[in-house]
């Protein structure tokens, strides 16, 4: 029971934490230029964490040496044969 209790005040304050995040840009009018400003900081932070984790996830799939299987190989059964032999 302490430990359903814990995991869940501990879920409720971090998604109070990214709320009160983005929440930073309402203090500002929404038609200046601060207001514009703080918004694309956001969209950039968020984009860039996506960035980085999708170049992780891509790196992981190892295509470089496929294509170079792929390109060395005279047929599709060939190149079907050294991906099994790499497994």
């Amino acid at each position: 029971m302490k430990i359903k209790l814990l995991s869940y005040l501990l879920i409720l304050t971090l998604a109070n934490v990214n709320l009160s995040v983005a929440d930073d840009c309402n203090k500002f009018d929404k038609l200046s230029k601060e207001y514009a400003k703080c918004t694309a900081e956001l969209i950039k932070e968020k984009t860039s964490e996506k960035y980085k984790e999708g170049k992780k996830k891509f790196n992981k799939l190892n295509l470089k040496d496929k294509l170079i299987k792929f390109k060395d190989s005279k047929s599709h059964k060939e190149f079907m044969e050294k991906l099994k032999n790499e497994n």
